[in-house]
């Protein structure tokens, strides 16, 4: 997940699993200005109200009237889900009204108004869930080569809407999170892999794509799964009969401390309607009295700088007279993350890379007397110098730390209940909180990265299935497409046999998952660092990630007549010394390329040295399955021929067999070629 707010951990029964005592008409909050409707399917509507009220749902040319009968209620039988389904529409670019209705008298506004809910600017177009740990999560700020793209995302089709994180026992009834439309002020807080992924299918559908990003950094598959199936494991059943008694804890709890939640309910709402979708962003219209300071307000408390920004926003300022050498000149700035100098904003820190240091030009110190303000949020770890200062270039220099400031909260971030037990649960946990309560919101599909975390690779094997099978299950919109990245490269280079076969399996299990219907893999070996002692799990080439992702829903889904993978093993034919090893998806042919950079990431071929030899990341074994570093050459359009001298009756082949493998063989389409085994030895009992 972004840093959309802070990120806080609703390990509990949250927020929307109660909802509140009150009876207001209530929308599940992925329905709220700014949404992205998918085209072309039923449209599943939903939220709660009082048992047997009517609720009317008009959009478009639709209108959809149901009664609310009692059923899974947020609070002890009072508010109930009720839902409505639009017939499929066309995709829309223009931003239109979503109205529900509810005439009831329990949900009457002041002068007798029936209760009414209004939605505005909600496109219709193509809607996927993004979801797995911290390579979906990630956002375009935490990568220098991504933030620089960040002034060009001028992409208001494109809509982002960041799941809060949500930990839980039990399955929720909704999530927290906030549209954002996409902007050059918005997008360092989208997903990378996310936006690079919607930006290129955009480019070529020309209608919205919304995005629902689901993702928590550091997470197994086994959180993300589906308890019910987990529990069919024998050694996980005891595990979640432990979370099911948690969530017996948990819901007597609430029953002997009823208002806890719904006020709990109300404050973060309360802050979640001032800070918006990004707390590092002031909303527009928001915030002019923090900018442009009335110090007299008794409203701002003295103190000393710097201070802490706590959870949520803060904002400093003082009065500032200038000495006779400053006035007048370009003056040097470091205090903290955004700044204002008499109203006008100076400094703006946006990305990690960013400095605090800014410039306040002469124009603006013409006068002695001036009033800096500061704002602090609990994005940027506050944002504030340690050591702010203000002075010219080669000139006096004035310390701005210690007292004359004053301080005023803008907005605080509610703490959880102390008296209601957390409820964080390892297996199905965030499937419980932060996807069961998506559904049945209606998506054309999911893309996933995942998998640095495990679990280990045989077991992968099973998981990542379930896991696939039992989301399209629940969700009920049939067998919708699923396509995943699988691990990029990873640790030092290739330079003998792999001994250490982790991530090597896992990459196998999630090859092994294409055999399920609309699956797709996006191969990665190539776009981590290259270095010898490379250590960044996290690759910062997320421009390739999101086409490669993209490329495979353009060819099986939008219809594209284009190549949407790289060479794939197909089999292995053994002539005397030689195993020929017949790769699919060519594409063009086979290619040996190189890489000029490893996030500029320029695909170039490479002559062969002699002709038609120097293909890198193959080993080869006889029947001892004593593996050593191949030759190998392409042969033909389609086929590799690998050797070694001292294995003269070769038995099995491995390609790109390691963590981060040598590896330079491509189709012609520039899309690597996929690693793969052709023993079945049983690598788990091997150590690292």
């Amino acid at each position: 997940m972004s840093r959309m707010l802070r990120i806080f951990e609703v390990a509990l029964l949250v927020l929307f699993l109660a909802g509140s005592a009150r009876a207001d008409l209530k929308m599940a909050s992925l329905f709220q200005d700014h949404m992205v409707l998918q085209r072309d399917k039923p449209l599943k509507i939903w939220g709660w109200v009082d048992a047997g009220e009517k609720v009317t749902v008009t959009f478009a040319d639709q209108t959809k009237t149901v009664i609310a009968e009692k059923g899974p209620s947020m609070t002890s039988g009072q508010a109930v889900k009720w839902m409505v389904t639009l017939d499929p529409m066309p995709a829309s670019t223009q931003g239109r009204e979503l109205s529900v209705r509810c005439s009831g008298a329990s949900v009457r506004g002041k002068g007798g108004t029936p209760g009414h809910i209004r939605i505005r600017d909600v496109l219709i177009g193509e809607v996927w869930l993004c979801s797995g740990q911290s390579n979906m999560q990630y956002t375009m700020d935490r990568f220098p080569n991504c933030a620089a793209d960040v002034p060009n995302m001028k992409y208001p089709m494109i809509r982002h809407f960041a799941v809060v994180r949500c930990d839980s026992v039990t399955p929720l009834a909704d999530v927290l999170g906030v549209w954002s439309v996409c902007s050059p002020e918005t997008a360092d807080q989208f997903s990378a892999t996310a936006l690079y992924f919607a930006v290129e299918l955009y480019k070529v559908l020309k209608i919205p794509v919304g995005l629902i990003n689901s993702s928590v950094g550091g997470t197994s598959a086994y959180q993300w799964s589906d308890p019910e199936t987990l529990a069919a494991d024998p050694d996980i059943a005891p595990k979640i009969k432990e979370q099911k008694a948690k969530a017996a804890e948990m819901e007597a709890a609430q029953k002997a401390n009823p208002g806890l939640m719904p006020a709990y309910e109300k404050a973060m709402l309360e802050y979640l309607a001032k800070v918006g979708g990004n707390i590092g962003i002031i909303v527009p219209g928001r915030e002019k009295e923090f900018i442009k300071p009335d110090l007299s307000d008794p409203q701002w408390q003295p103190t000393t700088f710097p201070g802490t920004c706590g959870n949520g926003i803060t904002w400093y300022a003082r009065e500032i007279e200038l000495p006779g050498a400053m006035v007048g000149k370009d003056l040097i700035l470091d205090a903290g993350s955004s700044l204002f100098w008499n109203g006008v904003k100076v400094g703006s820190k946006r990305f990690h890379r960013d400095s605090n240091v800014c410039t306040i030009p002469a124009a603006l110190t013409k006068e002695a007397k001036n009033v800096l303000s500061v704002r602090a949020s609990s994005v940027l770890i506050g944002g504030l110098s340690s050591k702010p200062s203000i002075s010219v270039a080669d000139g006096p220099s004035l310390s701005l730390s210690g007292d004359g400031w004053l301080r005023r909260m803008y907005a605080g971030e509610p703490a959880f209940p102390e008296d209601l037990p957390a409820g964080r649960s390892f297996y199905g946990g965030l499937y419980n909180g932060m996807i069961a309560p998506l559904m049945p919101y209606a998506i054309r599909g999911a893309i996933w990265y995942q998998g640095e975390n495990g679990p280990e690779g045989y077991t992968y094997r099973k998981v990542f299935r379930e896991l696939i099978q039992s989301w399209r299950k629940n969700w009920g919109q049939g067998d919708f497409p699923f396509y995943f990245c699988q691990l990029a490269n990873y640790h030092p280079k290739q330079c003998a046999v792999e001994t250490n076969h982790d991530w090597s399996l896992i990459r196998e299990a999630q090859a092994m998952t294409l055999d399920l219907p609309n699956t797709g893999m996006a191969c990665l070996i190539d776009i981590g660092k290259l270095g010898c002692q490379e250590r960044d799990i996290h690759p910062w080439n997320k421009q390739d990630v999101g086409k490669r992702l993209a490329l495979i829903a353009r060819n099986k889904i939008y219809g594209e007549d284009i190549v949407s993978s790289g060479p794939m093993y197909d089999s292995m034919t053994v002539k005397g010394d030689k195993i020929i090893v017949k790769f699919k998806s060519v594409g063009s042919g086979l290619m040996r390329a190189g890489i000029t950079g490893w996030y500029d990431h320029t695909i170039i071929p490479l002559p062969t040295h002699p002709p038609g030899l120097a293909i890198h990341g193959f080993t080869i074994a006889g029947d001892d399955g004593d593996f050593r570093m191949a030759h190998a050459r392409i042969v033909g359009k389609d086929s590799v021929e690998v050797w070694h001298p001292r294995v003269p009756q070769p038995k099995y082949a491995r390609f790109a067999w390691h963590r981060n493998p040598l590896h330079n063989l491509y189709n012609e389409e520039k899309l690597p070629a996929v690693p793969f085994r052709t023993d079945d030895i049983d690598l788990s009992a091997i150590e690292e």
